[in-house]
């Protein structure tokens, strides 16, 4: 068990986020490579794809730090858990009621914005578990490699079942993709009631309270504003290119299957990674494993620019282990070793906030790429993009884990 507390109702508490991280990530296993597809078979063009893309994950930037400023005021999360899955849940159900582009405009906003809140506060609720004590990466990648497993399962269930829909309606047009859009949102709508259950561990007394500003929040101020610019370079070039992946195996040839098997491939990696990189960074720290996920990053979008069948696309997919197997887990670690407990939702949110505004660009630019240029040209744009964001965090960006075995790395060696 992840915890030492044996008690039934805790238990039962660790269980049920480990059920809200595995449900939360599943939807992302029929969003990420049908949305796209069900934009174009609605009759939008590929920069309204970007921008519909873009839009939701765009206003996370102004939402997700109020969501994280009410958790932290009010030191309770299950509520806005509760309602940003309800809110994501009827968001994606009503997708098959949508046939302009402002429709889908508004339901992705809303989609997306209780998504990314949902993904947050799980890293904000294993840090709440784990305050004052060791082992912060392996406790969190141990929670959230439940939410890989949910993807793989929910992808390839998703691509086998439409895969039997395409035949019967002669290909990937809108009624055959209605389906995902019937069950898939059903997920979020398990989320909303197992919230209610989650361990939500309140703020105690030796605590500073979120508007009172410490000499530690104020000395990693700069090293967190370093890593998030690296950050958001990093989620706009992988990101955008990745929105227009299921369409990019889409003109390679590649069945629903297909498709969705390349992003399960992925999340396979990930899974292998997760399971062992959250402990190996408790020892030798955090800047080490996100290095080489920034470094890998752009040489994985070159690698798409010759692909020529959908195998070789799944190939280079695989390299996602090494950058969301890395990346989704210690990203939260990082921002969590770097903030006082009792301002982790607003930390986190801003994390959030600040991938949603790549999120939102990146699409958009890439969007308009493609229209103009193509996905060969679009990907390599993007591959320079990665190339800066690996430029800034190597020589911006300092350790964040006070017990690393890297001393001379450590957070406030430099002065």
């Amino acid at each position: 068990m992840i915890t030492e507390d044996s008690s039934p109702v805790s238990r039962l508490s660790h269980l049920a986020l480990i059920a809200c991280m595995f449900l939360t990530t599943a939807s992302v296993g029929f969003l990420q490579p049908f949305v796209p597809l069900y934009l174009e078979a609605s009759g939008l063009n590929r920069q309204q794809i970007g921008l519909v893309t873009g839009m939701g994950a765009g206003l996370a930037f102004l939402i997700q730090p109020l969501l994280g400023y009410l958790s932290d005021k009010f030191d309770t999360r299950r509520p806005l858990m509760s309602l940003a899955a309800l809110m994501s849940g009827c968001a994606y159900l009503a997708y098959r009621g949508a046939h302009s582009l402002h429709a889908f405009l508004l339901l992705s906003a809303l989609g997306t914005n209780g998504t990314f809140y949902l993904n947050a506060v799980g890293g904000v609720l294993v840090g709440r578990l784990i305050q004052g004590k060791r082992g912060g990466g392996g406790t969190y990648a141990r929670y959230r490699v439940w939410g890989s497993v949910g993807y793989i399962l929910v992808a390839l269930l998703s691509g086998w079942l439409l895969s039997h829909r395409v035949a019967a309606h002669t290909g990937l047009t809108r009624s055959a993709l209605d389906a995902i859009f019937t069950y898939g949102p059903l997920l979020f709508l398990a989320v909303a009631l197992l919230a209610w259950l989650v361990p939500d561990a309140r703020r105690g007394p030796e605590e500073s309270p979120p508007g009172e500003k410490s000499a530690q929040a104020a000395r990693l101020s700069a090293n967190v504003r370093a890593f998030l610019l690296a950050y958001f370079l990093y989620q706009f070039s992988l990101y955008g290119a990745s929105a227009y992946l299921s369409l990019f195996l889409k003109t390679l040839g590649a069945s629903p299957l297909w498709i969705t098997s390349v992003f399960a491939s992925g999340v396979v990696c990930e899974v292998l990674i997760m399971t062992q990189v959250g402990h190996w960074t408790d020892r030798y720290g955090r800047r080490p494993a996100l290095a080489l996920a920034f470094v890998l990053m752009p040489l994985r979008l070159l690698a798409y620019i010759p692909a020529s069948t959908p195998l070789w696309v799944l190939m280079v997919q695989t390299l996602h282990g090494l950058n969301f197997g890395i990346m989704g887990a210690i990203a939260v670690v990082f921002i969590n070793d770097s903030t006082p407990p009792g301002g982790h939702g607003r930390a986190q949110a801003r994390l959030a906030g600040v991938g949603g505004l790549a999120i939102a660009l990146g699409p958009a630019v890439c969007g308009w790429l493609v229209q103009h240029a193509g996905m060969r040209t679009m990907f390599a744009t993007m591959a320079g993009f990665g190339v800066l964001a690996a430029l800034v965090f190597l020589t911006r960006v300092r350790e964040s884990h006070p017990d690393a075995a890297l001393p001379t790395q450590r957070e406030g060696s430099k002065t």
